[in-house]
């Protein structure tokens, strides 16, 4: 039986990732492999109920040689639920790149979205 999803995004720099998940969005890191220095393969980032896996893009490829691509290209959005969505939105809109507003959807919910570090889109929706 399924029990959890945790996302593996492939990165270029995880060290520089995770500077970005902490200090803009207030994830911990849970691990690191190796746990210090310059090069990291490999992070485990969390916030309350979420957990995000980010791996350095040639670790990740000698793992699994189909994602061998030459540039990395953000093809998903992560939708991450929030309790005050306007407070959140308020903290981040002069730190972060913007993708999308903070506005209400066609089904009612109240989101904005933005661009991490990586070029990926984080939706952040209550």
């Amino acid at each position: 039986m399924y029990e959890t999803i945790t996302t593996n995004i492939m990165v270029n720099n995880v060290k520089e990732t995770i500077k970005f998940y902490v200090e803009n969005l207030g994830f911990q890191k849970v691990l690191s492999v190796p746990e210090d220095g310059d090069i990291l393969n490999f992070a485990i980032l969390s916030k309350d109920k979420i957990s995000i896996m980010f791996q350095e893009k040639e670790n990740l490829i000698e793992e699994y040689p189909t994602l061998n691509i030459r540039d990395i290209v953000p093809t998903f959005t992560l939708f991450i639920t929030v309790d005050n969505v306007k407070a959140l939105y308020d903290e981040l809109k002069e730190k972060v790149q913007i993708a999308k507003e903070l506005h209400q959807t066609f089904y009612g919910q109240d989101e904005f979205a933005i661009f991490d570090n990586n070029g990926n889109i984080l939706t952040i929706s209550c």
